[in-house]
């Protein structure tokens, strides 16, 4: 083999090439990301809507379904809500949400496929450890 041989010479790419590469990359994955949030949040829009509107500056996260990997555990309908004061220490404002909150839900979406619901509030102030409460909720028992 000589140093002239094509066949032995390692192939470059340019600079250029790797860079646009990658930002093309980074775009599509992006993109994917948008996409498959925006499908699997698509039946909760209205009612994490209606609760943005209802309790402003809350940030609500809203999702249902099964745990993944779990077929065990039931259908769970799942709220996530950020609240100005400690969720710890103020039981009956965590109770009116939590009424509150299912009965946006049932105006806005049909909850008799849902088993439980699971109702996260969270308190987070800066540079400070969250402070969370968690509450569930039998929903065949809320919904009589």
């Amino acid at each position: 083999m000589t140093t002239d041989d094509p066949e032995s010479q390692t192939k470059s790419f340019k600079g250029r090439t790797i860079v646009l590469s990658l930002l093309i990359f980074g775009l599509l994955m992006s993109g994917s990301l948008y996409v498959f949030q925006a499908v699997n949040t698509f039946h909760f829009a209205d009612t994490q809507n209606a609760l943005a509107r209802e309790f402003p500056e809350s940030r609500p996260r809203v999702e249902g379904g099964r745990l993944k990997g779990k077929p065990e555990n039931p259908p769970t309908f799942r709220v996530t809500l950020a609240v100005p004061f400690n969720p710890n220490e103020n039981d009956a404002a965590i109770q009116n949400m939590a009424d509150r909150i299912l009965e946006i839900a049932s105006e806005n979406m049909d909850l008799n496929q849902y088993e439980q619901a699971e109702l996260h509030f969270y308190q987070a102030i800066p540079e400070q450890t969250i402070i969370m409460r968690n509450v569930k909720r039998d929903l065949k028992t809320w919904q009589e």
